[in-house]
């Protein structure tokens, strides 16, 4: 079924909207130009989590992502960067964990136990809750946070990462352009190859 179908019928019954993001608001004034006038950014934002993540100290490069495993996130896609990452620079240690919920989760860590090189380590403990997980960020060490989305609104995973102070590398899509910057990650292009995540995690 299309998504999120009669959405004219849908607008024309509402006084405002509130998309929550730039990326959001041009995108409703591009396909909805007779509704403009709804239309009025409202951010989204998370709590100053009081700390500060730690980088590695032990010479281990560790990635942390954090979402479902459903299609629209392309954990294969960053599965397949970190590996090539790992092919690229045999003499550097790699751990990647990845929070997150999905009917692959067994097979992405069978498929990582069975075909990571010796110098690289993945894991999925899954997502519980919020509480968890600012707990990891404050007592684990991370080097940075990749979001490989093909869509995004303001994605509040990458707002978290950011706020702990861990560098994000993310695509170019959505609200993701409005939260990475030079100042805290890199912005990928908004379909990336395997090797275009690699290179950008062996810059970082």
């Amino acid at each position: 079924p299309p998504y999120l179908p009669f959405r004219r019928t849908s607008l024309a019954l509402l006084e405002a909207i509130f998309p929550d993001s730039q990326a959001g608001l041009q995108y409703l004034t591009r396909k909805f130009p007779e509704y403009s006038a709804l239309y009025k950014t409202a951010l989204l934002g998370v709590e100053d989590p009081g700390f500060i993540t730690l980088p590695s100290t032990d010479g281990v490069f560790r990635v942390i992502s954090c979402s479902m495993l459903v299609p629209i996130k392309r954990v294969n896609l960053l599965f397949d960067g970190i590996l090539c990452a790992a092919q690229m620079r045999p003499d550097q240690q790699l751990e990647w964990t990845h929070m997150g919920n999905g009917s692959i989760r067994t097979e992405l860590q069978e498929n990582a136990d069975r075909h990571f090189p010796g110098n690289a380590r993945a894991f999925f403990p899954g997502y519980s809750n919020k509480d968890a997980l600012m707990k990891f960020y404050r007592n684990e060490p991370a080097d940075v946070f990749i979001n490989v989305s093909s869509s995004e609104g303001t994605p509040v995973a990458v707002m978290e990462a950011v706020s702990c102070g861990i560098p994000v590398i993310a695509t170019a899509v959505g609200g993701n352009q409005e939260i990475v910057s030079e100042k805290n990650g890199m912005l990928l292009s908004a379909n990336p190859t395997p090797e275009e995540i690699a290179k950008a995690i062996l810059a970082l």
